[in-house]
């Protein structure tokens, strides 16, 4: 084996490893970037309904969870705590009604084993 033949064969090697690796980078990012995040609970709506003054929740559920709902004040601290309850896949339309509050903002909390979901309400009783 002369000198020619040694520097081809690095050559050809030096551009498969180089191809091999460039593909390895492609593959690794378009995962991270491009994949869909795996399903999780979907807080679809929040409406404040009255006379009495209620929540009116849309909930979308991949699978069978625990959902667990909380009325926060403006500084995000728990003001009352509904009781969980476990929902089967599909859409949900929950009511809970609302303690005595004075007319403003408000966020629901939602949580369920894997997520936490926050929503700004108004209250306007007025």
């Amino acid at each position: 084996m002369d000198l020619v033949d040694i520097r081809t064969a690095l050559i050809i090697s030096l551009s498969i490893t180089v191809v091999v690796l460039a593909w390895k980078r492609f593959r690794d990012h378009v995962r991270a970037k491009d994949l869909p995040a795996p399903l999780h609970a979907e807080l679809i709506t929040v409406e404040v309904a009255y006379h009495p003054a209620r929540l009116r929740i849309l909930i979308k559920l991949p699978g069978r969870q625990l959902v667990r709902t909380a009325l926060l004040d403006g500084d995000h601290r728990t003001l009352h705590d509904w009781p969980a309850s476990e929902l089967h896949p599909g859409e949900h339309e929950v009511e809970h009604l609302l303690p005595d509050l004075q007319d403003g903002g408000y966020f629901l909390e939602m949580r369920t084993d894997t997520q936490r979901t926050v929503r700004l309400f108004r209250l306007r009783q007025a």
